[in-house]
């Protein structure tokens, strides 16, 4: 039996790359978050501006969603949009289409006056009246939001960011789990090579010194890498025989005495009082 494999450096390398391109990314989007910001800007994103002269305008569109903002408030804004047909004001303009593009500027506050719906290039015709005379001062801005998105999801800068903060977020915590799956493998099954050696001699590990081969419980704990138990040598094991009892007994020395292992203290004078010289004389 061999000890156990060194586990692959990979969980620990996909963790450091995917620690290393988070911060990567979110020190790089600090510093593009205001080209970020540029992208929902109608003073940078519009594509015609159209101040109140007091004069319609003629103004040429392209197909898609046209957002109209003008900054501050719009309470004063009257405008009215008109195709124009063979020179002359003719139908109004189709509002209320969906778009994605909101002005989101911090510094700067932006309404929303209306969206038109332009199916094809045409050109419309732009009235503006002030309810207030001399408030209706900023230009209405004209933003194209289907061009505006897809201007943003071409931005490769802005893409590389956002791909390297959501591949961070992903590896690390793949990183994790793989580290995490490796260490609990590791304390179940890692054997070093002295505790084999050990478990392979059974003197070693203190077990029966009657006991030439290992038991089968034993054989199976340690083919599962664990210690097999010592087993408690049994002192008191019952006879297998009904006529014979085979339990090891210590033995006790036995007491010896007499006169011929002490000199006797009788004398003439002082003779013993029993009558065991008779037994020895008649022996």
């Amino acid at each position: 039996m061999q000890p156990a494999p060194e586990h692959s450096p990979w969980p620990k390398r996909i963790l450091i790359t995917g620690i290393t391109l988070g911060f990567i990314g979110v020190i790089a989007l600090s510093f593009t978050a205001g080209n970020f910001a540029d992208y929902y800007d109608p003073r940078e994103m519009s594509e015609h501006s159209v101040e109140n002269t007091g004069t319609n305008t003629l103004l040429t569109l392209d197909p898609g969603c046209w957002v109209v903002n003008v900054e501050g408030d719009d309470d004063n804004y009257d405008v009215t949009f008109n195709y124009v047909e063979d020179g002359v004001a003719g139908e109004a303009v189709d509002e209320g289409c969906r778009s994605d593009f909101q002005p989101m500027e911090s510094d700067v506050e932006f309404s929303t006056i209306t969206k038109l719906d332009i199916e094809e290039e045409v050109e419309i015709l732009i009235k503006i009246e002030c309810e207030e005379e001399g408030e209706c001062k900023e230009p209405l801005l004209f933003t194209n939001s289907e061009d505006a998105i897809l201007e943003m999801a071409s931005d490769l800068g802005l893409w590389t960011v956002a791909s390297a903060c959501c591949l961070g977020a992903i590896l690390v915590p793949l990183g994790w789990i793989l580290i995490s799956i490796n260490k609990s493998k590791e304390g179940k099954v890692q054997l070093t090579q002295q505790q084999i050696v050990e478990s392979m001699n059974p003197y070693d590990q203190n077990l029966n010194a009657n006991q030439e081969i290992l038991t089968t419980d034993q054989l199976y704990k340690l083919v599962r890498g664990e210690m097999p138990d010592a087993e408690q040598e049994q002192a008191n094991v019952p006879s297998p025989f009904s006529d014979a009892d085979t339990r090891i007994r210590k033995q006790t020395s036995k007491r010896t005495g007499g006169s011929i292992n002490k000199a006797s203290s009788f004398t003439h004078e002082n003779p013993p009082t029993d009558e065991s010289w008779k037994n020895w004389d008649e022996s």
